[in-house]
């Protein structure tokens, strides 16, 4: 059971179905997260970001998915720049600061296009 295209759009996410271990253990396949994942209503420009990138960095749903507060909630989040500047979402690893033995990851604030893109708009005939 595949549960997400390899692209989708943040707005249509939904989160998984929770797969209880004992009762279905052998019967259910692990749900497949996209492999990008598009924020079109940011302010400063479209953000494609790379989840599976993301996923093969740190090896296990739980670190930003789990907990009793996750990073990012398995359903529509509305991120927030100010957040982020203040350690919350992206900014919990996207510090300047080494992490889960990966050289320093960029910091969000004040690398805005390193994320933002804005996308061209077709020509007029």
């Amino acid at each position: 059971m595949a549960y997400l295209a390899k692209t989708v759009r943040a707005d249509d996410m939904k989160a998984p179905a929770k797969v209880d271990a004992k009762v279905d253990a052998g019967k259910a396949e692990t749900p497949k997260a996209p492999e990008t994942i598009v924020f079109d209503k940011a302010k400063l420009g479209t953000v494609k970001f790379p989840h599976q990138a993301h996923v093969d960095k740190v090896k296990n749903c739980d670190t930003c998915h789990g907990g009793k507060v996750p990073l990012f909630p398995q359903k529509k989040t509305e991120l927030k720049m100010a957040d982020m500047y203040k350690g919350k979402g992206c900014g919990s690893c996207h510090d300047g600061k080494e992490h889960y033995d990966v050289k320093a990851v960029f910091k969000a604030q004040g690398s805005c296009t390193k994320c933002h893109k804005k996308e061209a708009k077709p020509a007029a005939q």
